[in-house]
């Protein structure tokens, strides 16, 4: 996993919060990330892909301009999560996939998208690793 243990990080923050805030976003990031490296995550596209691969996410498919394809493929899986931008195009693609996933009887997260986002201050999963990198500057200070 790409956390580290830090050394008492917790500091005054101001970007991403005050001390204690920050701390449970960093709890909730490590879980989220934890979540992540063990599922396998739809995003949309290749630069999504590397990014998230960047934070240790292993099995990442993309879906852009084959959802249907991509999530018969993964019928057997017990939960994949979906990890599409949060615009109207990625939140249009994530409805769909979720259809598609639940019609293979597949568990589909969306939620996971939105919380990750709102902590790495993201709307696009292209922007992840840098999402990532200013927070744990932050942490870090």
């Amino acid at each position: 996993m790409l956390l580290l243990i830090l050394s008492d990080p917790w500091v005054s923050k101001v970007k991403y919060g005050n001390e204690r805030e920050l701390r449970k976003k960093y709890k909730k990031l490590q879980r989220l990330l934890e979540r992540m490296e063990k599922s396998v995550v739809l995003v949309e596209g290749k630069r999504d892909k590397n990014a998230l691969k960047q934070l240790g996410c292993n099995r990442v498919i993309t879906i852009s301009g084959r959802i249907r394809d991509v999530c018969e493929t993964l019928r057997g899986e017990d939960k994949v999560i979906i990890a599409t931008d949060l615009d109207r195009r990625g939140n249009e693609m994530a409805r769909k996939a979720r259809e598609e996933l639940e019609g293979c009887s597949v568990s589909a997260d969306s939620e996971t998208r939105v919380l990750l986002a709102r902590i790495l201050k993201i709307r696009y999963f292209e922007d992840a690793k840098r999402g990532f990198d200013e927070f744990m500057e932050e942490v870090t200070r």
